[in-house]
């Protein structure tokens, strides 16, 4: 093996599907933060999530008409999408919030980076799926990457770099158990992620139609949302119809979700699980520079969270650069 492998035909494709689900995932953060300031997240993400249905629906139904649905489905692609839609829009996102209310947002999202390097473990055991040593470095230096991120944004949040899960007056062992209790959560959630990614690229490989197998686990995700949501629902309804811009938003911010993971199904014909999630998973790449030249540095970027960015697109570009190498 060379030092720098030529990159296939289908890993240029599925990089660059994987990248325009990137691309579309930080548009939505983008959005998601301009939708909270007038609309709490809960109803805002159940309508987000009813949103990605009629669309799934809609754009299924021109495939079919113009036979554009490939043969391959099978029980197994039909429960894999399903499965996959449980865990990313409810398991996983609930895990997130119980994460971030218990050691805050940049300690959780820290632990959510280490997703990728569970998928390609995953990937490794269920579906046999190899990646060089290569790529494996650059799916690390994207994790340090994005935790050093995280890191500048507690920095610039607190004024120092306080040891995650610190807690005033020191711990008492029921507060260190609390906080290994929260941390044990958010790896949990990352598993949940990552487990989710497995499914969909299991199915994909076996029914090629990540539009229909999106709306397949969008569906079983809306499902999940509203019986686990479902005493909440008359509040979420009167705050919806309170906010009808707000609504608005979010149901376009549900149709730009649906494609990103649309595209990154897709994207994990070609590449490995694991490169297609690091990639479309890195919206800190696409966020932090808008939110720079855009938003007036809403984000007040910092060293840091600069250092963290440039290893992030080093290790994202190394993981592509060396995704079809064994």
């Amino acid at each position: 093996m060379s030092l720098i492998p030529s990159i296939t035909p289908d890993v240029a494709l599925g990089g660059a599907l994987a990248l325009l689900s990137l691309l579309t995932y930080g548009a939505c953060t983008v959005l998601i933060s301009v939708g909270m300031r007038n609309m709490r997240s809960e109803p805002g993400s159940l309508l987000a999530a009813a949103a990605g249905v009629p669309t799934g629906l809609l754009i299924s139904s021109f495939l079919l008409a113009f036979g554009e649905v490939g043969a391959g489905i099978s029980t197994w692609a039909v429960v894999a999408f399903a499965l996959a839609g449980i865990l990313s829009t409810y398991l996983g996102r609930w895990l997130v919030f119980k994460s971030i209310e218990l050691i805050g947002p940049s300690a959780a999202s820290a632990l959510q980076s280490t997703s990728p390097l569970l998928t390609a473990f995953f990937a490794w055991v269920l579906l046999g799926e190899m990646i060089s040593w290569m790529g494996i470095l650059g799916i690390t230096l994207a994790i340090l990457g994005m935790v050093s991120m995280s890191l500048g944004l507690h920095r610039r949040a607190t004024g120092s770099p306080a040891a995650i899960g610190a807690l005033p007056g020191g711990r008492t062992r029921r507060a260190n158990a609390m906080v290994w209790g929260a941390l044990l959560l958010g790896i949990a959630s990352s598993a949940a992620y990552s487990s989710s990614h497995i499914f969909r690229g299991s199915a994909v490989r076996i029914w090629n139609e990540p539009v229909l197998g999106t709306t397949i686990g969008a569906a079983a995700g809306l499902l999940a949302l509203l019986l686990a949501n479902r005493k909440k629902l008359p509040d979420y309804r009167r705050e919806i119809l309170a906010n009808r811009q707000g609504a608005v938003l979010f149901a376009g911010i549900g149709v730009l979700q649906f494609l990103a993971q649309s595209l990154v199904i897709a994207s994990m014909k070609y590449i490995p699980v694991s490169v297609a999630a690091l990639i479309s998973m890195c919206t800190p790449l696409v966020v932090m520079p808008i939110s720079y030249f855009v938003m007036r540095n809403q984000e007040k970027l910092n060293g840091v969270m600069v250092l963290g960015i440039l290893i992030t697109l080093s290790g994202t570009a190394i993981s592509l650069v060396f995704a079809g190498a064994h």
